[in-house]
C-alpha cells in the first residue's frame, strides 16, 4: 500500500484501522472513539478527505468508522469541506 497519507484507499485503510481498536467498545464509545482520534490526529486536509469520500457514499468505510465520520463532518465548516481536491 502507498505511503501517500493523502490517497483515499490509505486513509480508509487508515480509519478502518482505528475503527477496530474501538470496535470492542460500547457502540456509542467506539463511535466516540473513533470520531475524537481522527478529530485530534488527523490533519485538516485528512479529515476533509475523509468526510468527501463519506459524501460520496463511503464505499469501504466499516459501519462505526460511517458514523464516526458523520460525528466529523458535523464539526467541519461546510466550505472546508467543499474546498479539497481529492
Amino acid at each position: 500500500m502507498s505511503h501517500d497519507t493523502a490517497s483515499p484507499k490509505k486513509l480508509i485503510y487508515m480509519a478502518n484501522q482505528i475503527g477496530k481498536f474501538f470496535a470492542p467498545q460500547a457502540h456509542d464509545k467506539a463511535v466516540t472513539g473513533i470520531a475524537d482520534h481522527l478529530a485530534k490526529f488527523w490533519a485538516l486536509t485528512m479529515r476533509q478527505k475523509i468526510v468527501q469520500h463519506l459524501d460520496e457514499g463511503g464505499e469501504n468505510l466499516d459501519p462505526l468508522v460511517k458514523e464516526a465520520v458523520e460525528r466529523l463532518r458535523a464539526t467541519l465548516p461546510d466550505e472546508a469541506v467543499h474546498s479539497v481536491k481529492v
